[in-house]
Formats: C-alpha cells, structure tokens, sequence
C-alpha cells in the first residue's frame, strides 16, 4: 500500500518539530548547567570534605560560578581530598592565588557548596589546573567536643568554690566564738557604763524642772504665752499652705493616672493601632510569601517574566543591560550620582561609607519617587573606575550595596523588589559623563 504525499509531509513535520523541540531543551539544559561557557579548572585540598560531592555548586563571591567535577580521596591517612572544579571565564578575574576555598552550606540544613572568596589586586589570577589554598570545615562534632570541655572547667571551678565556702563558713564560726568571748571581758564595763548613764539621767530630770518652773534662759523661753501664740500661729499657716499643696498633687496624680491609666483614652488608642499594624504586617508578609511562591512556580514563572518579575539577586549584569528589567511596559528613570559627593574618600575603595551631605543628595534624589517606588522596581546601580575588570566589579558591587542598605534602611524600602546591579566602568548610557564614576538610582515604574 503507498503511503500519500501528505502522510508522508505530517511524519516529516512531527519529526522536524520533535528534533527542534529536543535541540530547545538541551540548549536551555546546557545554559542552565553553563554547558557552552567558557570554563577553567582549579584545585583544592581539604582533610574532610564533610558532605560535598561531584557536581556540588561553587560560587565565587557568592555568585554561582561553575560545579565540583572530581574529589579524589588521599592516598594515605595524613593525606588531604583533592578537590577539582570548573569555573566560568568571566568569574576569573577574581580568583587570585590568594582566594581562599571553604564548604559551606545552603541555610541550616541545606546541601554543601564550595564558596571561593576574591582575592586581593596585588596578587596574580590563579592559572588554570593551580591549586589554591583550602579553609577546613567547622564540624559539629567539634562544637560538642568542646562544649563538652567547657563544661568539665566550669565543673571542676564549682568545686573549688564549694571548697573555698566551707572554709569562709569556718571562719565565720570562729568569728562567732572570738566575738562571744569578747562580750564577757566587757561586762564590768557595760555595767560601769549603765550606772553612769543613770547619774546623766538623774542630771537631765533636775534640768527640766528648772525649766519648767521658768528659772534660766530655756525656762523662760518656754513659759513665754507670747513667744509659743506667735510659734502656734506659724505652724498653723504652714500646716494650711501644706494641706493645700497635698490637694493639687493629688488631683494631679488622679489626672495622670486617668490618661495613662490601662482603660485610658491613650492605652485604648495605643492597644487598637498596634492591633491593627500587627494584623496588616501579617497579611503582608503571607501575601509576599504566596506571591514569591508563585513567581517561582514551575507553570506560572513564565507568566510573571512576561510581565517583568525577576529575581534580583539571580539577575545578571548582562541580562539587565539586555532589558530585562523594562518588560511589561515599565519606564526607567535614572537619577545619576557622582562618587565624589557621595562618598568619603578612604584608603580601601571596597569598603565605602556615605558622607553626611551624600546622605543629604540620596534623600533627594529617591524623594519625588516614594509615592511610586512600591509599585515598580528599584535598582541601584555603581560604577567604578578602578583597575582591572575585577576591582571595577568589587568597588561598583560595594558602592550600590551600601547606598542599598541606607535607602531601605531609613525609608523602609521591600527588600525583594529593590537591588543592587554592579556595571564597573560601564557603559553608563544617559549618564552626564561616560565613563561614570558613581551609582545610579535606577527605577522601573509602571506607566
């Protein structure tokens, strides 16, 4: 039976379609493992490797950077774990021969990955295949061991204290003792003492009977009508100017403590707004979880992409300069700040603090923006004139993370829908000077 031209042309279609369809998905396969970027590999040695295996992530500087490839195990027990991985091109001007390697873990519980940090600029990039020096894992087991340590020094000094009590109570006994004897040496004097004190008191009654039959000066002060009228008179004005004074306190007190008081007007107000500020910061913060849940949704990501949402701190430099951030018919406005006004001028450029007029301009700047910047997106983005690739990424990174932290510090700014975008030298498009040498204040707003 011969088969018609258009079964023949449908099965060549189905085929053509399933062929292109494969290709897609092993092109997005190999993206995602970075399959066709260019890699280099390097070594580390590590006496326990603690959970990492092949294929295990590695971040340079805490971007994802490449995979374990192999981890060859010692030939003899004082050996080390060699540890090879592949790491892309591009992160390279940041691993130095001074970059140290450490394994870290994902959250508290999450899988291992070995975390490179950046090396310095005076030292050389690490050549490919060289190995550079590794940091050994912080274990568990250890913590307890010297917990368990720590708690056997801590025993042994209760002990002594308890030794050292025993004697001071012993002392005190002996103290007790010294002390009774004492008392009966000084009897006879005591009592000497008390037949004293009666010839003083026989000689105080004498004393105030002369005063009361008026003879002396003190007597006849005190039998003076006219002298104690003008003293009773004079108690009696302060007793009344006293009571008075009692009453205005009192009713004082009364005031205070109806407004302050737990049914007050002002605990009532206060109790029903921290109610309702608690209830909207809960519905809030499950909203943004259920909406981040989404974002990442294995069907509806790709909606959300369409529309704009990314997630900015998987966001590459050249996928921002690509337009990623302006889809869904958002607008950039950018407000460009230079270096100089902004912040201090120090020995160590990756560390930069902001200057108490560039606190002033940042203010400035992101004011006539508030009203709008909940809607839309908020990246800053920093550039940097320094030496080489890699400090340029270092400083520009430093720069537009401190200017970050103190927007969304002092204005409350959501965290998950402002950023940081490190540009280097740039190009800086729309910037009143390029190459820029500063941040940008980058806002994505809805039309």
């Amino acid at each position: 039976m011969a088969t018609s031209p258009a079964r023949l042309a449908g099965v060549g279609l189905f085929v053509s379609v399933t062929l292109g369809l494969l290709a897609v998905a092993v092109f997005m396969i190999g993206s995602r493992q970075m399959a066709f970027t260019d890699r280099f590999e390097l070594d580390t040695e590590f006496a326990k490797v603690t959970g990492l295996q092949t294929g295990a992530l590695v971040r340079v500087s805490g971007a994802k950077a490449g995979d374990v490839i192999e981890i060859v195990p010692p030939a003899m027990p004082a050996g080390k774990f060699r540890v090879r991985m592949r790491i892309i091109e591009a992160l390279h001007p940041l691993v130095r021969t001074d970059s140290v390697a450490s394994i870290d873990t994902e959250g508290l519980v999450g899988g291992s990955f070995l975390a490179i940090s950046a090396g310095t600029a005076a030292a050389p990039q690490a050549l490919p295949r060289s190995t550079i020096a590794g940091r050994e894992p912080l274990e568990l087991a250890d913590l307890l061991q010297q917990m368990n340590a720590t708690m056997t020094n801590v025993n042994a000094t209760i002990d002594g204290v308890r030794s050292q009590m025993e004697g001071a109570l012993a002392a005190v006994v002996t103290t007790v003792d010294t002390a009774n004897a004492a008392i009966l040496d000084v009897t006879d004097d005591v009592e000497r003492m008390a037949a004293s004190g009666s010839r003083v008191a026989a000689d105080v009654a004498d004393l105030t009977t002369s005063v009361r039959e008026g003879r002396g000066t003190v007597g006849r002060l005190f039998n003076d009508d006219e002298l104690y009228t003008h003293v009773t008179r004079i108690a009696a004005n302060a007793d009344a100017v006293t009571t008075d004074a009692r009453t205005v306190v009192a009713q004082a007190r009364e005031t205070l403590a109806s407004v302050k008081g737990v049914e007050g007007p002002v605990a009532g107000l206060a109790d029903n707004l921290r109610q309702t500020l608690d209830d909207a910061r809960s519905a809030m913060s499950g909203f943004a979880e259920n909406m981040d849940a989404l974002r990442h949704n294995f069907f509806l990501r790709g909606f959300f992409k369409s529309r704009g949402y990314y997630d900015l701190e998987q966001l590459s430099p050249a996928a921002y300069r690509a337009g990623a951030l302006a889809r869904g018919g958002r607008r950039s406005v950018r407000v460009w700040l230079e270096a100089p006004r902004v912040f201090e001028a120090t020995a160590e450029p990756e560390r930069p603090l902001l200057t108490a007029d560039g606190r002033r301009e940042l203010d400035a700047a992101i004011a006539p923006y508030l009203d709008r910047v909940a809607d839309g997106v908020f990246v800053v983005e920093g550039f940097a004139h320094a030496d080489g690739p890699d400090q340029q990424f270092v400083v520009s990174r430093a720069r537009a993370a401190t200017v970050r932290e103190y927007l969304v510090g002092r204005f409350h700014l959501d965290t998950r829908s402002s950023g940081v975008m490190p540009l280097g030298a740039g190009p800086a498009q729309g910037a009143p000077a390029d190459p820029w040498d500063g941040v940008a204040l980058a806002f994505f707003l809805k039309p």
